[in-house]
């Protein structure tokens, strides 16, 4: 559904006033419907610009040991590869043999890389020394779209199908626990790539130029980092078309505590620096 919908586009979260007067507005904006705090307002600095494949339209993306890991989707077109952060370079490629596959997201855990499908209702497990085949493979319910992991579980995410995050078992992906995800306004749906930084959950929300962090122990949103500004120049001179090209891809650096991002098919990742 992420690659045909059009209901969308990113000029849309560049709020207008419209008949709406400031009272109004600022009600909508602070009042809590539900008991819940409107997320905080996060801010963070770009730090540096490097290529990105073009011929990625990004699902999934992860940092490890210093190689960016990035699985794509696309059916004929889903792949998995190794690239060098800062060249953008290609250094392995593995192409998903199975055409009717629709890659998603990936997550690399104790050694082994999990990838999900889109439609297809599986997921597969590598071993991360080689990604050429998957050695083992489960049924998976919903649609996939994103994945992370704490350090002891798989965190998932199925899109439009919910606005659940599914905490599995790596071992048998078996669903151990289901959190909503809600603000102030209602559960949020159409949660995409999942990056886990320090204790939450960090997430692209597709089809819009922010991203949420979320309380992995409740599901809520308690704060919001919003990429229109940061990437402005950007985003003037890079048109989102039908919500193809849309901002997909969350990536941390736990070493280096640095975070980039990028989207689908685009010509560049971009470093950023939580102020």
């Amino acid at each position: 559904m992420k690659k045909y919908l059009a209901i969308l586009s990113a000029a849309f979260l560049f709020s207008c006033n419209g008949d709406s007067t400031p009272d109004k507005q600022a009600e909508e904006i602070t009042v809590p419907t539900n008991g819940i705090p409107a997320p905080k307002i996060l801010s963070a600095s770009l730090m540096a610009e490097y290529p990105h494949d073009t011929n990625a339209f990004t699902e999934g993306l992860q940092v490890h040991e210093g190689k960016m890991y990035e699985g794509t989707g696309q059916q004929k077109n889903s792949f998995i590869q190794i690239t060098d952060v800062k060249s953008g370079k290609s250094e392995k490629k593995y192409v998903v043999k199975d055409t009717a596959i629709f890659g998603e997201g990936i997550n690399i855990f104790k050694d082994k890389l999990f990838q999900l499908t889109y439609q297809n209702h599986v997921a597969f497990m590598y071993n991360l020394n080689d990604l050429s085949k998957p050695v083992k493979t489960f049924p998976w319910q919903s649609e996939g779209w994103g994945m992370t992991n704490n350090g002891t579980e798989l965190i998932i995410s199925d899109g439009q199908s919910s606005g659940n995050l599914y905490f599995v078992n790596p071992d048998n992906f078996k669903i151990k626990r289901i959190v909503q995800v809600t603000d102030n306004y209602g559960p949020v749906d159409s949660i995409n790539e999942l990056e886990y930084i320090d204790g939450f959950v960090f997430a692209n929300v597709w089809g819009n130029t922010f991203l949420i962090k979320i309380d992995p122990s409740n599901g809520h949103v308690v704060g919001k980092l919003e990429t229109a500004e940061i990437l402005k120049s950007f985003y003037a001179n890079y048109p989102i078309h039908q919500l193809e090209n849309v901002l997909n891809g969350i990536a941390y650096d736990s070493i280096n505590k640095k975070i980039y991002i990028t989207g689908k098919n685009w010509p560049k990742i971009f470093e950023l620096k939580m102020n």
